[in-house]
């Protein structure tokens, strides 16, 4: 009867910290009824030769490995003063002691039972703990290995952006110096300002994704998804990269038919197709085209991006959306961070959307992004 009242109050403690959190009180409830139980019917149970003993154990077990470090220096010394007050009653007033057992199988099979009772009850008890700690040590781990992962980005995107900045910096100062201390003919000035012009999108480019990557990291990510159209949401963004298409000499051609209306991030959206333009032309080699096309079915939109570029190898395949991907160099030495794909994939997905791709590693690749219809 005991053991059966000590679990029915360790169910009540499960629950009132589990569901409620409301774990000191819990543990106080235990702890109060637990011993007071106990402490009523050790001397009614023959004393020091009672099965008692047995549950004041469990119960400085479950105290030891329940409690926070401040519960424990109360409960547990409480605890040990009431058995042993309770030794020392027993020593003095032996008179208190009352028999209980009419036979001595009676006392062995109550021993038994409560000794069965009380060890089930610390083996379910451990093996939760035990469980319960190696869940938050997985989880501590996964929390290290994003962090080491991040740093890691973190580290390279400084060293690429020194790099990267470094360069362009220097070519305009160049410029400003041969400005200065010769005069250059039309076709020379010409050549060196396209040179700089390109150089200084693709940094302004890096930077973009770098301060979407940096914003994310600082305040989290959270997608204002609302009914667009996908004609009207991408003209601007397709035109600019049209132009940029164009310098490179490269035929960018699209077709979105102008009833498609999506749920999207409208800032989100043009970034996505952004990066994977920007991507398609940095890969495609002069003289190349880059094709997108947006078709509807029921539920979902689907924008395909193909190009007839370089491809992707197989060995980089599995890296492509990742912080690990490396940023390559394009067809006329364009640089990347390797942010792009990754953001792309991000906020593809916090849109309620997929990204993929298909290609080889013999020339040519296509991108999808499928997104939901507004219905």
């Amino acid at each position: 009867m005991v053991m059966g009242l000590i679990i029915i109050t360790l169910f009540l403690g499960y629950y009132l910290s589990r569901y409620k959190y409301k774990h000191s009180l819990a543990i106080g409830i235990i702890a109060l009824v637990s011993n007071f139980v106990c402490s009523i019917t050790y001397f009614a149970t023959e004393g020091s030769e009672s099965v008692n003993l047995f549950t004041f154990i469990l119960i400085i077990f479950l105290l030891s490995v329940l409690t926070s470090k401040k519960q424990f220096k109360i409960w547990i010394p409480l605890n040990l003063v009431l058995v042993a007050s309770l030794f020392l009653l027993e020593y003095h007033y032996p008179n208190l002691v009352k028999p209980l057992y009419t036979s001595r199988n009676h006392k062995l099979i109550d021993i038994a039972q409560t000794w069965m009772e009380a060890a089930i009850m610390i083996a379910l008890i451990t093996t939760y703990v035990r469980n319960n700690y190696n869940r938050e040590k997985a989880l501590a781990n996964n929390r290290l290995l994003e962090l080491q992962e991040i740093n890691n980005t973190k580290n390279k995107l400084f060293s690429i952006v020194a790099h990267d900045l470094r360069a362009p910096l220097a070519s305009v100062e160049n410029y400003l110096s041969l400005l200065n201390k010769i005069d250059l003919e039309p076709e020379e000035k010409k050549a060196i300002e396209q040179n700089l012009l390109a150089s200084t999108k693709q940094t302004s480019e890096m930077l973009q994704n770098i301060l979407h990557w940096s914003k994310d990291q600082m305040q989290g990510i959270t997608a204002s998804l609302t009914e667009l159209s996908l004609d009207e949401t991408l003209a601007h963004t397709i035109s600019l990269q049209q132009n940029l298409a164009k310098e490179k000499n490269i035929q960018l051609n699209y077709k979105i038919t102008n009833n498609i209306k999506v749920i999207a991030d409208s800032d989100m959206l043009q970034l996505i197709i952004r990066n994977l333009l920007n991507n398609a032309i940095k890969f495609t080699s002069p003289g190349g085209d880059i094709n997108l096309n947006a078709t509807a079915d029921t539920n979902t939109c689907t924008i395909a991006i193909e190009d007839n570029g370089i491809g992707i190898s197989e060995e980089e395949r599995l890296q492509v959306f990742s912080l690990k991907n490396k940023g390559t160099y394009g067809t006329q030495q364009e640089k990347g961070v390797g942010l792009g794909l990754m953001l792309a994939k991000t906020y593809t997905e916090l849109q309620n959307g997929k990204i993929w791709f298909e290609s080889n590693s013999i020339g040519g690749t296509t991108f999808f992004v499928n997104i939901p219809l507004a219905i």
